[in-house]
C-alpha cells in the first residue's frame, strides 16, 4: 500500500521556489485552489510564471497584486460578474509583469503537446485576419506534409508545479472535481509536480473512488492538502457556493489600488489555513452550503 500523500497547504507548496512556472486550476469564480495561493502569497514567492486555464479569475489577480507574478499567459483574467481585474489590469497597463497574449487554443494546445511530450501540436489556419500572432512570436505555421496545406502550430507548455482544487481526495491522491472544470486533467499530465488542495479527504478505510469519476489521476500528484473551504471566497460546486460579500470587498478595494489591506485582512494576519477559517467563523462558512441544498 502506498504512503499517504495528505499534508496542509503551507507544507504542500513548501518547496515551490521563487521563478517557477505555475500551472493553475479554476474557472472564473469556481474551484480555484485558494488555500494553496494563500500559502504562496504568505511565504512571499517572487517572479512566477503563471499558465492558468483560459477563464482565469481572482487567484491570478491576487498573486499579481501580492508581488508574486513575473510572467503571465493570458487569454482571460477578469472577476466574471464582478467585472475586470483591476490589479491584473494596472501590470498590464504599467508592463509591471510581462504579458504573454494569448487566446483559449493557445493554452489548451499548449498544454495538450506538454502533456503528450511533442514539441508543438498543428491546428487550422486559425488566426487568419487576426492579430493575435504580430504579439505573440510563438503562434507559427507551417506546412502539412499530408496535404500540402498551411497549419498554425503550438508550442508545448510545461509547467514546474500544478496547483489544483478538488471536492474529494483519497489519500493516495486520487482527486475529484465536480462542477465548472476545463482540463485540469491535461495540465496536470503537463506539470512536473502536481498539488492538490480538497475539501474532503476519504478516510483510510473508505472505498476509493470511482475510477469513472476521478479528474486527476493519484499516481501523476505529488500531494494532497487536506483543506476545507480551501476554494474560499470561491465555490466549490457541490460544498458551498462562492461568498459574493468578500468577492465584492476585494474588488472594491482592487479597485482603488488598496489590496494590500484586503491580503493583511485575510492573509499575512493568519499563520495558515486553518487560521483563515477561524477569522471567517463557522456561522458564515455554513452559510455558503446552503447554496447546493
Amino acid at each position: 500500500m502506498s504512503a499517504s500523500k495528505v499534508t496542509t497547504p503551507e507544507e504542500a507548496v513548501a518547496g515551490i521556489p521563487d521563478g517557477a512556472t505555475i500551472a493553475l486550476g479554476g474557472v472564473h469564480s469556481h474551484n480555484g485552489p485558494m488555500a494553496l495561493v494563500n500559502a504562496l502569497i504568505r511565504r512571499g514567492v517572487k517572479d512566477l510564471e503563471l499558465i492558468p486555464t483560459p477563464s482565469a479569475g481572482p487567484p491570478v489577480d491576487m498573486l499579481i497584486a501580492a508581488g508574486c507574478v513575473r510572467r503571465l499567459h493570458v487569454s482571460y483574467v477578469g472577476l466574471e460578474f464582478l467585472g475586470m481585474a483591476p490589479n491584473y489590469r494596472r501590470a498590464a497597463e504599467s508592463k509591471a509583469i510581462e504579458i504573454v497574449e494569448a487566446d483559449e487554443a493557445w493554452i489548451v494546445y499548449g498544454f495538450r503537446a506538454g502533456a503528450s511530450r511533442l514539441p508543438f501540436l498543428p491546428l487550422p489556419a486559425l488566426y487568419e485576419g487576426t492579430d493575435l500572432p504580430k504579439v505573440n512570436d510563438g503562434i507559427r505555421t507551417t506546412t502539412d506534409p499530408y496535404t500540402g496545406n498551411t497549419v498554425t502550430t503550438i508550442p508545448a507548455l510545461r509547467a514546474d508545479y500544478g496547483l489544483f482544487h478538488a471536492q474529494v481526495t483519497d489519500r493516495k491522491g486520487n482527486a475529484q472535481i465536480f462542477g465548472q472544470r476545463r482540463f485540469e486533467d491535461v495540465m496536470a499530465k503537463a506539470s512536473d509536480h502536481v498539488v492538490i488542495s480538497s475539501d474532503e479527504i476519504l478516510d483510510e478505510y473508505a472505498p476509493a473512488p470511482d475510477p469513472r469519476l476521478v479528474s486527476i489521476p493519484g499516481a501523476i500528484v505529488e500531494s494532497v492538502a487536506h483543506a476545507p473551504y480551501g476554494s474560499h471566497p470561491l465555490s466549490s460546486p457541490g460544498h458551498y457556493g462562492y461568498d459574493r460579500e468578500q468577492l465584492v470587498e476585494y474588488r472594491d478595494l482592487a479597485a482603488q489600488d488598496r489590496t494590500k489591506e484586503y491580503l493583511e485582512k485575510y492573509v499575512y494576519s493568519v499563520d495558515d489555513h486553518l487560521g483563515y477559517l477561524d477569522k471567517l467563523g463557522a456561522r458564515r462558512l455554513l452559510g455558503l452550503q446552503q447554496t447546493f441544498r
